[in-house]
């Protein structure tokens, strides 16, 4: 469970980036594109005046201002140095360009970040590196009451791979990153949904609508939302720009469109065990057959929810439904979320996963992907195919 400051968690961060992220989008991806990112998780605004973001190696990262929001399950993202004018939710910590923002994880250079409100002096922590540090808040930390245990994750930061959180809202490596969008897993309106009486268009299925899964039959659709993004939402967030499977990965000669975070079958090439990949992780693939649709002007994004997480079919491609994780129920819209709570009655948003059970398979990590694609899962899920290798 996120530590959480007043309703304020981390959500993302870029620690070691020499030459893989172009979090600014001047055309050069360097340490000063490291960032940090915030997350509101409460059903209101929260004022950013008076919170600082603190480091043990750096001391004192970012300071906010008076006029800093984040909106109800918005986010605010301090970049080392961001070029131009920063669009809503993104702050610039001031750095010149190519200035070495954070600490990148390896030895010695392992770092504990804090939040704090100077205003009562709480404060949350999360550290990293091999292995992550206990924490040594620095010199004139205005930090007096830490708030939960403290978070961390093992991990080097290697270079362009972002700390994030998966549906459970526990940390994991994730490439690429996402600055600026707390990410939700969705289908696309126009994808082809199998079901007992044939493939439906996902923005024609209602609640208690059956859906093929992988193996346990027809299941009934407990839950389902939509939203709409205009071309000015992708324009200013292309991070919400969705990922393109070319058509020789389904089964529908057409090719597949899914938000960022949404996961498709295929097997580890560590273990050859079927693991859950996002379409992002695939995108940074070598084949150029999963990419980003760079050109979409206005996208729908749909999810659904059976009584269990399955494997089911989305033109013709073995994928995910939603799963109802901490992280992933936080980034959904105030409407939606509160009728997927009212599922679970007694349950807060933190709960709900224990209550719903653990995900169909596990969630793709890095180490489990090759350089290239090589093929997914399709229908016919036994298929020599369905591997990557």
């Amino acid at each position: 469970m996120a530590d959480k400051l007043e309703g304020l968690i981390f959500s993302e961060f870029l620690v070691d980036n020499p030459s893989g992220f172009d979090t600014d989008g001047d055309g050069t991806a360097n340490k000063s594109d490291e960032f940090i990112e915030l997350q509101n998780t409460t059903g209101s605004s929260i004022s950013l005046d008076g919170y600082q973001l603190w480091s043990d190696d750096r001391g004192l990262l970012y300071s906010f201002g008076s006029g800093a929001t984040i909106a109800s399950g918005g986010t605010a993202t301090v970049v080392g140095e961001y070029a131009g004018t920063e669009p809503a939710g993104f702050y610039d910590a001031g750095l010149a360009d190519g200035g070495d923002f954070l600490e990148d994880g390896e030895g010695s250079r392992s770092d504990t970040i804090y939040l704090v409100n100077t205003a009562t002096g709480e404060y949350i922590a999360f550290s990293y590196g091999q292995p992550p540090p206990s924490p040594s808040p620095p010199t004139g930390f205005p930090g007096t009451t830490q708030i939960g245990t403290g978070e961390s994750l093992n991990s080097s930061g290697p270079n362009g791979t972002s700390f994030a959180r998966d549906a459970n809202g526990d940390w994991v490596e994730s490439t690429p990153p996402n600055p600026g969008s707390p990410g939700v897993a969705c289908f696309t309106a126009g994808t082809m949904i199998t079901t007992p009486d044939g493939a439906r268009l996902v923005e024609t299925l209602q609640i208690g609508d059956l859906v093929t899964t992988l193996d346990n039959g027809a299941q009934p659709i407990l839950w389902i939302a939509s939203r709409t993004l205009g071309q000015e939402t992708l324009t200013v967030h292309p991070e919400l720009r969705p990922i393109a499977l070319e058509p020789r990965w389904t089964g529908f000669n057409e090719r597949l469109l899914l938000s960022r975070q949404h996961a498709i079958l295929v097997r580890s090439s560590a273990n050859q065990n079927r693991v859950l990949a996002r379409a992002g992780q695939l995108a940074q693939l070598e084949g150029g057959a999963v990419r980003v649709a760079n050109g979409v002007r206005k996208i729908t994004y749909v999810h659904f929810m059976l009584p269990n997480h399955e494997v089911v079919f989305a033109n013709g491609l073995a994928t995910e439904s939603f799963y109802p994780g901490e992280w992933a129920i936080v980034t959904l819209a105030p409407i939606s979320k509160r009728l997927l709570l009212a599922l679970f009655p007694g349950y807060n948003s933190s709960e709900i996963a224990d209550a719903y059970g653990s995900p169909k398979f596990p969630y793709a990590k890095r180490r489990d992907l090759p350089t290239q694609l090589v093929s997914v899962c399709p229908e016919n899920i036994e298929s020599p195919s369905c591997q990557v290798a």
